[in-house]
């Protein structure tokens, strides 16, 4: 194995399943454009009502006619005229009169009650942790340019500049509205039915596991592929009927390494139906069935995805001594969700079959199964409980398992201005007790790749409570 000992396997599990910075996902400049309130498609963003996932779904834009329902000045690029010129003459767009931005922050501070908890120890026994209060800040862009054609951007700062969403949307290319849409950049694949950010208590609500980092942090880095991540690359989808939806994929997934990069390419596919409620396109209503409760439905929507992904090291880190692999992974999962009235049920599970994740090119079977049962007491008061399982199997090794149970509440300071509390329950299975919790990752290692380490057992604690903070303007 590859580990270092000073980073355990299982405190890489804790951080991927914990990762609860959220991301604002909100676009106040959409509140902007349509001078509206942003829980016109909010609760506690960026968890998105039925009405703001039929926006979201038609390429940020209206049900209806966009340009009907924009307030905010826009300015012609031609005229309507030159449409019938077309195509000696440009065909005519918009742009906001004003620069449609957004800037916003977000971070967390953590409570740690035991100092000999897995927790404690990796924060070297800290009570309160709060160096991330402030760790990530945000710039959005959202704009259309006509009635078929949006622009949508965002750039984090967290020590560095990151391009997290670099996209241009084409909305309605054949056959009817809604049917076939175009995204083309840098974004989320949509593997789920909703949006990726649509846990209250989480990131996103599908949590990936990064199986070949876990087992070749030298190959693969820090950055290793998951399920739900950025990419480069283009998808159609579309809203048949207004209660069917699909998405078709490729994406150039990730190229572990320093130096030259190898190019990849990744397949993924979804389809799903909704019955009940609003349609998946906004269409036909209008607006929520009680206008004081606009998250409110009764509705049940199921989806299956599929994906393919392929991991490359590249030359660069071959010639520097790094393992030589190529990494094919394949996912298989289901999802679904149950809305009635205010509460609001999330399941899924998926399985990633890799061939070669391991040191030794072993194949490894990760799964993780996760659920989320809300309830919109207030559009600002949301508690909820979530539940997250990983398990790990590799190729003739032994199975373990690390389940997270997450109480929490989602407050509204101001529709813009959120805190989230959460409270960390675990209990893992397999894992060996030498050296405390866990041990060393190298225990973990002689774990999986031969027989359980004398004492491997059942353990449970209560980690960390969790109070995370986010703004949007």
């Amino acid at each position: 194995m590859t580990f270092s000992k000073t980073t355990p396997l299982r405190l890489v599990l804790l951080t991927v399943a914990l990762a609860l910075a959220t991301p604002a996902s909100a676009i106040p400049a959409f509140a902007r454009k349509y001078t509206t309130s942003c829980l016109t498609c909010h609760t506690v963003y960026p968890k998105l009502t039925p009405f703001g996932e039929a926006f979201r779904r038609n390429g940020y834009m209206f049900p209806g006619v966009d340009s009907d329902v924009i307030k905010a000045e826009q300015i012609p690029m031609g005229q309507e005229a030159n449409k019938k010129t077309f195509p000696e003459t440009a065909w005519p767009s918009s742009i906001p009169a004003s620069v449609p931005l957004s800037v916003g922050a977000n971070g967390k501070a953590v409570f740690t009650p035991s100092k000999t908890s897995s927790a404690g120890v990796a924060s070297n026994g800290t009570k309160f942790t709060l160096q991330d209060l402030t760790p990530e800040a945000h710039i959005w862009a959202g704009a259309s340019v006509d009635d078929n054609i949006t622009l949508w951007a965002e750039l984090t700062f967290s020590g560095a500049a990151d391009v997290e969403h670099a996209q241009i949307l084409f909305n309605n290319l054949l056959g009817p509205k809604h049917a076939v849409n175009l995204i083309v950049g840098h974004g989320f694949p949509n593997v789920t039915q909703y949006g990726p950010h649509s846990s209250y208590l989480g990131d996103a609500m599908l949590p990936t596991m990064p199986v070949t980092a876990i087992y070749r942090p030298a190959d693969l880095g820090a950055d290793p592929w998951t399920l739900v991540d950025n990419y480069t690359g283009m998808e159609v989808n579309g809203v048949i009927g207004g209660r069917f939806d699909y998405a078709l994929g490729l994406n150039a997934g990730k190229t572990p390494g320093s130096g030259l990069s190898v190019p990849t390419d990744n397949f993924y596919g979804r389809i799903g139906f909704k019955v009940g409620g609003m349609r998946l396109d906004g269409e036909g209503s209008s607006g929520a069935a009680d206008a004081t409760r606009p998250w409110a439905e009764d509705a049940f929507g199921v989806y299956a995805f599929g994906y393919q992904s392929h991991s490359r090291v590249d030359p660069s880190a071959v010639a520097a001594g790094l393992t030589t692999f190529g990494d094919t992974a394949n996912v298989i999962g289901l999802g679904a969700r149950g809305t009635y009235g205010s509460a609001e049920l999330n399941l899924g599970a998926y399985s990633q079959k890799h061939n070669h994740a391991s040191d030794t090119e072993g194949k490894v079977t990760g799964t993780v199964t996760f659920g989320e049962l809300s309830y919109v007491v207030y559009p600002w008061l949301v508690p909820a409980v979530r539940v997250e399982h990983f398990g790990l199997k590799p190729d003739g090794g032994d199975s373990i398992s690390n389940t997270l149970i997450q109480p929490g509440v989602a407050f509204l300071i101001r529709p813009n201005v959120k805190l989230v509390t959460v409270f960390n329950y675990e209990r893992t299975n397999g894992f060996p007790t030498t050296g405390g919790w866990m041990g060393g990752a190298s225990d973990f290692g002689q774990h999986v790749s031969t027989a359980p380490a004398s004492g491997a057992t059942k353990l449970s604690e209560f980690e960390t409570v969790g109070f995370f903070l986010a703004w949007a303007n």
